[in-house]
């Protein structure tokens, strides 16, 4: 009785070992759903995208590939679609290559295998590229702050894809600080008026892999109002200067020195600083640019231009060279 009772346990341990061996051999993602996860690189910013304000859509290119060299797609296995949160969810719909948005079309994106790497990349615009001139209000920045993800392989996983998208052009923190014979205490955005940032072109080609190409001539730029801090004195005789700060997003590019100017009034009378530098003034993607102005006795000069990486934390950077 005993021999039988050890047979029958052998031989069931031997079938759960099979069949486990079984279900890891199975291919367990093949022609199963690929979720989608999205993500914004977070800017230190007042506007424009972040993880709390997503854009409503975005181009997405998920490409598989028959060989180890990217020679030949697996057309059942690649997708180029427009991607749209719907409730919780985001949802694929067919590329609609007029419009460069998406159709009413469904897709559903499909994984070949749970072994081979897809190559993933994404944007929320795509070929010619005018960013507005007016970027007074957030919703008007938010049409400057294109996003994209450049060419990235993903390993096939339940988890789905993470779209961890960045922002493809340069932003500008501009602080216009006053001298401390302007006491002004209050509504400081109303005695600074007329802020303008010129030379900078404001159109270009981009494509989905975040290659960018200039186009068109400079215009002038109203950045966006971010905040001020009013002058005040305290018992001690400790003066905080009368400051407002501001917000733009600008193309990539290489600006030639003395173009790239700053202009403001403050109470009518015009100050204007331009960035001179032998090399000129190159704005890098996914790049943010602090530019720190002070204006008094008749003249406005540079404090600070820094520069650093476009996301959280990014309010100190390397100094950049500045008559």
């Amino acid at each position: 009785m005993k021999h039988q009772i050890l047979a029958l346990a052998v031989a069931a341990l031997c079938f759960t070992a099979c069949t486990n061996e079984d279900y890891i051999s199975q291919d367990y993602l093949a022609d199963t759903p690929i979720k989608l996860n999205v993500s914004v690189d977070e800017p230190t910013t007042r506007a424009g995208y972040s993880n709390a304000v997503l854009p409503e859509g975005f181009g997405l290119e998920v490409y598989h590939y028959l060989d180890p060299d990217k020679n030949e797609r697996d057309k059942k296995y690649s997708y180029q679609v427009w991607v749209k949160k719907v409730g919780e969810s985001w949802k694929t719909y067919k590329f609609d290559y007029e419009t460069l948005s998406g159709t009413d079309e469904e897709v559903t994106m499909l994984w070949a295998n749970m072994n081979d790497q897809v190559d993933v990349m994404a944007s929320t615009k795509v070929g010619l590229i005018t960013i507005p001139t007016d970027q007074t209000s957030d919703e008007k920045l938010k049409q400057a702050d294109v996003l994209y993800m450049s060419p990235t392989d993903i390993d096939p996983s339940k988890k789905g894809i993470e779209v961890a998208l960045k922002h493809a052009m340069s932003k500008i923190n501009l602080t216009i600080e006053l001298g401390s014979e302007f006491e002004f205490t209050e509504d400081i955005n109303k005695k600074i008026t007329d802020v303008k940032i010129d030379g900078s072109l404001v159109s270009e080609f981009f494509t989905l892999d975040g290659q960018h190409r200039t186009d068109g001539n400079p215009q002038t730029i109203t950045p966006f109002y971010t905040g001020e801090t009013p002058f005040s004195k305290d018992a001690n005789g400790t003066i905080t200067k009368a400051k407002a700060t501001y917000e733009a997003i600008l193309i990539p590019q290489t600006i030639a020195s003395g173009k790239f100017t700053v202009s403001f009034k403050v109470d009518g009378k015009l100050y204007e600083w331009a960035y001179n530098n032998e090399a000129g003034l190159t704005l890098a993607p996914t790049t943010a640019y602090t530019l720190k102005l002070t204006a008094g006795d008749d003249k406005v000069q540079p404090v600070s231009f820094s520069v650093a990486e476009w996301k959280a934390g990014n309010g100190d950077g390397e100094n950049k060279e500045t008559d």
